[in-house]
């Protein structure tokens, strides 16, 4: 345990499973205070925090990259030639 724990009284690993609560609005009062309250003491659930935040839209923007249809077409030629050599 990290000495600020004991002072703010959440873990790493408590706010780490608060997250999703936190973000969402239904996280009670107290435990968003404590919440707040780590991430002034921890540049490391900093970190994670703001890559978690960031993960939906990350995500969301990979799945609407549309693949080339020429680059697509060349990507299937090559695993169709490969998987003929290995039969």
């Amino acid at each position: 345990m990290k000495p600020y724990e004991r002072v703010i009284g959440i873990s790493c690993s408590q706010m780490v499973d608060y997250c999703m609560d936190y973000l969402s609005g239904s996280l009670p009062a107290e435990e968003r205070e404590s919440f707040d309250g780590h991430l002034v003491y921890c540049p490391d659930c900093v970190k994670f925090f703001a890559t978690y935040k960031k993960t939906p839209e990350i995500s969301r923007e990979a799945l609407a990259l549309e693949i080339p249809s020429r680059v697509r077409g060349e990507v299937r030629s090559f695993l169709r030639r490969r998987y003929k050599n290995e039969t």
